[in-house]
């Protein structure tokens, strides 16, 4: 199983501004020491050096995580901005000539986890089949609002792909190509969200965000404990800082702390931080991750991997 993140950002794409780029130039320049340009040894090692914050980005595109099974099986977990760029790597599959399949399996109809559907190409080649999921009533009606006059040129109906709508029941298992294994658990987020659990040959994936949860509602927390028993990867929203998770109540959204709680509970083996706040900075991203391994520490839990997702970053099970 593979796992790739085109979009990681919570609300809105944000990727880095001019100025963000240029204080990211500056810092490596000054870190430089004449030693560190000898040959291109030297360089690697200085460049490899970096934390991530400064050779890269965590900021982007919107949520769109995809999951690639052993037998190439295409699923895409929320379809936001991150969808566009995916879009154009599977037009290098049997996507790209009208004989591809994709399932698409949404946490809720907001915005920010919808927006890039009009720009999935494969959608609009013939002979294409996409299944779309979610545990939302009336979910073909709301869906194809999306694509409808005056909010895109083009409507639904002239989408090429033949599309299916799965609308998914509470406690309701199923089996895509009767190997991969998908399960939800619906969340605390304002019309609700629900998460995922993809398993396959022994491993999990568990796609948790756009959820909060409160100590007066255990059994909300208990039934993410469970939903993320045994996960090889944890994906969660730890957009909010502990400030931010005490003070935007009913927001919801979560805290990399919460992440890790779940996470030792149910004995998840890496967590990864997604829905990551737009008005976050690389630097306070990274900032947030370093909060989460004292936390950990103190949780009692060393064996657990955290990682800040970014778009790109690739992941095999």
């Amino acid at each position: 199983m593979k796992i790739k993140f085109w979009g990681v950002n919570g609300s809105i794409a944000s990727p880095c501004d001019s100025e963000q780029i240029e204080s990211k130039v500056r810092e490596v320049l000054w870190a430089l020491k004449p030693d560190d340009l000898k040959n291109e040894s030297s360089r690697e090692k200085f460049f490899n050096s970096l934390p991530h914050r400064l050779k890269g980005t965590y900021k982007g595109n919107t949520s769109c995580v995809q999951v690639v099974s052993s037998d190439q099986t295409q699923l895409i977990l929320d379809s936001g901005t991150g969808v566009r760029k995916l879009a154009l790597e599977l037009m290098k599959t049997p996507l790209g000539r009208g004989q591809g399949e994709v399932h698409i399996l949404y946490s809720h109809l907001h915005w920010d986890h919808i927006q890039g559907f009009p720009f999935f190409v494969p959608a609009y080649i013939p002979g294409n089949q996409i299944h779309i999921y979610g545990r939302i009533d009336s979910l073909e009606e709301k869906f194809r609002a999306q694509l409808s006059h005056p909010y895109f040129p083009l409507l639904f109906d002239q989408l090429g792909a033949t599309i299916h709508f799965h609308e998914l029941e509470k406690e309701q298992e199923i089996l895509i190509k009767n190997e991969i294994k998908v399960q939800t658990e619906m969340l605390y987020h304002p019309q609700v969200s629900h998460a995922y659990s993809v398993e396959e040959q022994g491993k999990k994936v568990v796609y948790m965000t756009d959820s909060e949860f409160h100590l007066e509602d255990m059994q909300l927390i208990q039934n993410a404990i469970e939903l993320c028993k045994g996960a090889d990867v944890f994906i969660f929203d730890c957009q909010f800082t502990f400030h931010d998770a005490i003070s935007k109540v009913d927001w919801g959204h979560s805290s990399i702390f919460t992440g890790i709680d779940i996470a030792s509970s149910a004995g998840a083996k890496r967590l990864y931080l997604f829905h990551h706040e737009p008005a976050y900075d690389d630097t306070k991203i990274e900032s947030l991750l370093e909060e989460g391994f004292k936390y950990r520490e103190k949780a009692g839990n060393k064996d657990l991997e955290l990682i800040a997702a970014y778009d790109g970053l690739e992941v095999k099970l």
